[in-house]
């Protein structure tokens, strides 16, 4: 029987870290509000020749007797500045002198500006030193440019600027606008072409776990951007990062400890206008829906354990066993049916804090930062004219197994929390924790109705009342030190715990055929009425030791390191089914079609007049028994960062991967199954990328990696699971081996003045016994097939324009496109399947998931005096496989789709802003389709409606 407990201790975790958070927000509340109204000069140190920050610079405001120095990653803090103009000077040994000119500070206010440190044989500067006036390097944003054009990785960035002018709400849309990226079910990523296996997700470098009954993939839509400073996507494998990625290596960074005090507020409301103020599809649901959770309504009755007490059929049951029968069918909800309800308008709320502290005097003192962030959403969703076909092949070509309207209601409840400390005892050591929560719940009532072939001219009706919640929580130890007496050698280190979880309590399912003449029936060929408890859970210990050493002064340094990355896995279901004793029921009984009357009293209780059972429920085998696993993976590596030339930089090494993973599963009647498949296996993965500086402002990369893919949990379980509405039934296969690839990419970036560049890349792939969906002797399974090749380009362009002759008011333009061909090579047994059903097939198909083409687009006008910024941003997904179908049918692929969005971001004086934004302008089907003989065939199909949302934000500080 699936546990329950856990939802209580997930809900006081929450209450927890939210009582914590607003107490650290009121003390630095009330500590801000004891400092003196002064200004705050903040930024980084830049060794513009080789990148990357400088540590111990003097940074020095002339005309005062202020003075900081630069900290092991080059970023400076000044506080208690007074207000006025003034001329930073930065110096440093074997660096040039650097002066920034007319900063200007303002009380209560931080003025940021990044610092370019010219090396004392630079070619670029042949003076004394470097000087530029500060109009010039604020708000440029020199150090993130920086990041991506000195990076050893071909790699791609989004942050939270992009965030807000694009009014993006959390991580999978984040990730949807990043180059060779797209976005499948609103929170699975494919990069590259190449789904869940093959991309790693991070938070702060450390491994999230997943809590995906069936996937690898992290649910990235269950990180909303309030928590988030920026998502980097590195594309290349270097020894440094995990191996088990080949599409992309997702890292998520949580909020940056601020140089000073703030507090921001957030309120919105949103209008979809297919569900807001209009009826719609409601489940039943429970009154802690609020919290993302189920309070308790959805759980097990506890009385349902007593079942194992009826041993007897129920035809044959003495009144004492017949009662406590009865009894238990009644404690369980009795509805079935949605309800229609209206929906109010969709609103959000959030508050960010944080602060910095100096623990001392002078010019590196000790300071103790924090931030925090805690938000609420809810919203709503609907439509009525879905369209669902499921099909089958006879002697008259492909026909309608079912043929569905379908109308689908749903309420979403999302909260996430982060609470980040940092002590920094002095410019070159640091500690802190991490920890972020988010928790959500969503309710969906499904009615689907229409014709089904067993079921002749018959209305048939699908009713379902579906409830996920998810939770992920994520705490993180780690240090960060440098060491001047060993030549600048680094240390890095953390040590993480993660837990994600999804279950889903009570998912009721109901079918019934209504004929044009006679009578209802509830069952028949086809599934009674039941309801599925599952319970899933996901920990991962994720532990890392870095040594970084500097040799010489031309950045060159060695690294290396070891990881432990220890996952655990537990999954159980319960299945619970209704049934007649016919003995019971009254002689004239007849189910009439009244879904909500199904389990009223008067059919669950005893019978009056022969205290027999009458309709009862009993706990039945479940199609996903119960499993647990374990996966642990040891690495080592060790790495090399050289430039061979003043234009030539090699970065070379190799990591070793131990995999040791294990399944424990057991069958329907609670047996373990004695072939669960386990691997034990040490790979060695190599690593060379290349870069050639053609000058400062053009790299031309090259990489060579070796990278691999490991079977999931699930799919190494040797069990079937059926799928309640196509009906194919999928098996795991413990014979699963781990695939290895090989991985070839050449870049060509041009980077401009502010944000704008110029990239362009092409990749190949070449994927040794990848897991593919399969047929084997009629089963749907996951096999190790011989080969796979990716291949692929990506475009990406960005450009600002002052085409009003103003400095107060830029245009930009900017875009990427990415081409992506597949292959991988089909089944024998497939092959002769399809070619059976009349189809001409290849031997190879398209990766599942992969698109040919996907695109971004997107413009911005913003008025720097007006504080007004405009937006129009447009994503394209091109056709890609859905999903590989049962025999001879044809194989599922979801049409291209596009969204246009618009976003009106304002400013309404020094501390309040509005935004206004226009979402899925074009509101174009998601559409998904089977072509068989040359015509297309509905497999699914439905609108989402346009959303309208009107936000107010208000900042302290």
């Amino acid at each position: 029987m699936v546990s329950q407990s856990r939802n209580s201790k997930s809900f006081w975790g929450l209450a927890k870290l939210s009582t914590l958070f607003v107490a650290v927000a009121l003390f630095s509340l009330r500590a801000s509000a004891q400092e003196a109204a002064t200004g705050i000069i903040s930024g980084s140190i830049i060794d513009a020749d080789f990148g990357g920050g400088v540590s111990d610079v003097r940074i020095a405001v002339l005309g005062t007797d202020i003075t900081a120095s630069s900290d092991k990653d080059g970023k400076f803090i000044i506080g208690n500045v007074p207000a006025g103009e003034y001329t930073l000077v930065a110096t440093a040994m074997y660096y040039k002198t650097s002066r920034v000119e007319e900063l200007a500070v303002l009380s209560g206010e931080i003025a940021r500006v990044d610092v370019p440190l010219y090396g004392d044989e630079s070619d670029i500067v042949e003076l004394d030193g470097f000087t530029v006036k500060a109009k010039a390097l604020t708000g440029s944003n020199i150090a993130l440019l920086t990041e991506r054009q000195k990076s050893s990785s071909i790699s791609d960035a989004i942050g939270s600027e992009t965030f807000s002018r694009l009014s993006i709400s959390d991580a999978a849309d984040a990730l949807g606008k990043v180059t060779g990226v797209s976005i499948t079910d609103g929170k699975y990523m494919v990069v590259r072409g190449l789904s869940d296996r093959y991309n790693n997700t991070t938070m702060n470098g450390a491994t999230v776990p997943s809590a995906d009954p069936d996937k690898r993939a992290v649910q990235l839509d269950q990180f909303p951007t309030g928590i988030i400073e920026s998502i980097s996507t590195v594309k290349t494998f270097s020894p440094d990062k995990s191996g088990s990625f080949t599409g992309a290596y997702v890292d998520i960074k949580t909020k940056a400890i601020p140089d000073s005090f703030f507090m921001s507020f957030n309120a919105s409301v949103g209008y979809n206008a297919n569900a807001s103020l209009q009826d719609i599809l409601f489940s039943p649901g429970a009154s802690g829906d609020w919290k993302g959770q189920d309070d308790g309504t959805r759980a097990i009755p506890d009385i349902a354990s007593r079942l194992e007490e009826i041993t007897e059929s129920p035809r044959r049951l003495e009144l004492e066993q017949a009662q406590l029968l009865s009894d238990i069918t009644q404690s369980f909800a009795s509805e079935f049916q949605a309800e229609m309800r209206e929906a109010p308008l969709s609103h959000g709320a959030s508050v960010t804090f944080g602060n910095r502290f100096n623990l001392g005097d002078g010019s590196d003192p000790a300071t103790l930062g924090v931030i925090g962030s805690i938000s609420n959403k809810r919203s709503f969703s609907y439509y009525d004219d879905g369209q669902v076909g499921r099909y089958e092949l006879n002697t008259n070509g492909l026909v309608d197994h079912v043929d569905f309207t379908e109308a689908k209601g749903e309420e979403s409840n999302e909260w996430g929390a982060i609470l980040n400390v940092a002590l920094k005892p002095n410019g070159f050591h640091e500690i802190g924790i991490n920890s972020s929560y988010s928790q959500s719940g969503t309710d969906e009532a499904i009615s689907r109705y229409g014709s089904r072939q067993d079921s002749g001219e018959a209305l048939f009706r699908v009713q379902n009342l579906h409830y996920t919640e998810r939770s992920l929580s994520v705490v993180q130890l780690y240090g960060e030190h440098k060491f001047e007496g060993l030549k600048g050698t680094r240390v890095e280190w953390f040590v993480s715990d993660s837990t994600s979880t999804q279950d889903e309590p009570d998912f009721r399912l109901f079918y019934d055929e209504i004929p044009d003449e006679g009578y209802p029936v509830y069952r028949g060929n086809f599934p009674a009425p039941r309801r599925y408890w599952r319970d899933l859970e996901e920990n991962t210990a994720d532990s890392k030791l870095d040594v970084i050493i500097p040799l010489g002064r031309n950045s060159n340094e060695i690294k290396f390191g070891v990881q432990r990355t220890d996952t655990d896995r537990a999954f159980e279901e319960s299945v619970y089914t209704y049934n007649d004793n016919v003995r019971g029921l009254p002689s004239d009984y007849q189910y009439d079609g009244d879904i909500s009357a199904f389990l009223s009293d008067d059919i669950t209780s005893l019978n009056p007049e022969t205290d027999a059972v009458q309709r009862y429920i009993y706990e039945s085998s479940s199609s996903v028994p119960a499993y647990s696993g374990e996966q642990v993976v040891d690495a080592y590596y060790v790495m090399g960062d050289f430039r061979a030339t003043d234009k030539w930089r090699v970065i070379a090494g190799a990591r070793n991967e131990n995999t040791d993973l294990s399944i424990v599963s057991f069958n329907s009647s609670g047996v373990q199954n004695d072939n669960d498949g386990d691997i034990d296996e040490d790979l060695w993965l190599p690593a060379v990328n290349v870069v050639y500086e053609i000058d400062g402002n053009q790299n031309l990369r090259f990489a060579a990696t070796k990278t691999l893919a490991r079977p999931n949990f699930r799919e190494l379980s040797p069990f079937g699971s059926f799928d309640n509405i196509g009906g194919e039934t999928f098996v795991g296969n413990p014979e699963l081996q781990i695939s290895e690839i090989n991985n070839l990419d050449v870049r060509y970036e041009l980077f401009g003045e502010g944000d704008n560049l110029i990239a362009a890349t092409a990749f190949v792939k070449d994927i040794s016994n990848p897991i593919e969906l399969n047929f084997v002797d009629g089963e749907l399974t996951y096999v190790n097939v011989d080969e796979a090749k990716v291949r692929g380009l990506e475009l990406e362009a960005r450009k600002s324009f002052n085409w009003f002759g103003s400095e107060t008011s830029v245009f930009s333009l900017g875009g990427n496109l990415s081409y992506v061909d597949s292959e991988v090579q089909r089944s024998p047994y497939e092959i002769a399947q399809k070619q059976a059903g009349g189809l001409t097939v290849e031997t190879v198909r398209e990766l599942q998931g992969q698109s040919e083409i996907v695109g971004n687009v997107d413009a911005s006008f913003q008025n720097f005096d007006k504080g007004a910024t405009l937006s129009l941003a447009y994503n394209y997904t091109g056709d890609r496989l859905y999903s590989v179908s049962l025999g001879a049918l044809p194989d599922v692929y979801e049409a291209p789709s596009g969204q246009l969005d618009f976003i009106w971001s304002q400013k309404l004086g020094e501390r309040l802003a509005m935004k206004f934004s226009v979402k899925n302008i074009l509101d174009t089907s998601s559409r998904k389709y089977l072509t068989y003989l040359g015509e297309e065939s509905v497999y699914s199909e439905y609108k989402k409606g346009i959303t309208t949302t009107l936000s107010f934000s208000y900042k302290l500080y």
